[in-house]
């Protein structure tokens, strides 16, 4: 399987200490610490779903017969089911495998922290942990298999925005 494009940017940052007591008290040694991913789709193989060839192996490949294989993109239609068919009876197709691209995908997940200091040695941390920032849909890959009633339509996606807190203890 092939990535062609992935871009990974990272970042960690902290608010300064403020001079000020209300502001030093609320505002100041947060850390925030986003990171960002984007990538390519990864590829998949149309598939026939049955045993076209008479081998007793599945996994064999549908034919390609037109050139451009993709639906409107949506999730409903990303592949078009008429851009491909089943090879006759007793022989294989010559469609590569991975011959079709996935929909990319976009992760973007943020980290806040502070750090409470209580004496010598002593202190708390707080952290609040959000994935998917943005609430982006990263769309699944689609159903590849010709025999399939959902062929060429995305059935799921990954995960939604996604938070969690966290206090640890230092003693």
């Amino acid at each position: 399987s092939d990535r062609r494009h992935v871009v990974n940017v990272s970042l960690v940052t902290q608010t300064p200490e403020y001079s000020n007591n209300t502001m030093r008290v609320l505002f100041s040694n947060w850390q925030f610490a986003p990171l960002v991913r984007w990538q390519s789709g990864n590829r998949s193989t149309i598939t026939t779903g049955v045993d076209n060839a008479l081998t007793g192996m599945g996994g064999q490949r549908g034919v390609q017969i037109l050139d451009d294989p993709y639906g409107d993109g949506t999730p409903a239609n990303y592949l078009n089911r008429a851009a491909f068919t089943t090879p006759a009876t007793g022989t294989y197709s010559d469609l590569a495998p991975f011959s079709v691209v996935n929909p990319s995908r976009l992760t973007n997940d943020l980290a806040i922290s502070r750090t409470f200091r209580l004496g010598t040695g002593q202190g708390f941390q707080f952290r609040w942990e959000i994935f998917n920032v943005i609430n982006h849909v990263n769309y699944n890959a689609p159903t590849t298999a010709l025999n399939s009633a959902n062929f060429g339509r995305i059935l799921g996606a990954g995960d939604p925005r996604i938070m969690q807190f966290a206090l640890k203890v230092d003693f």
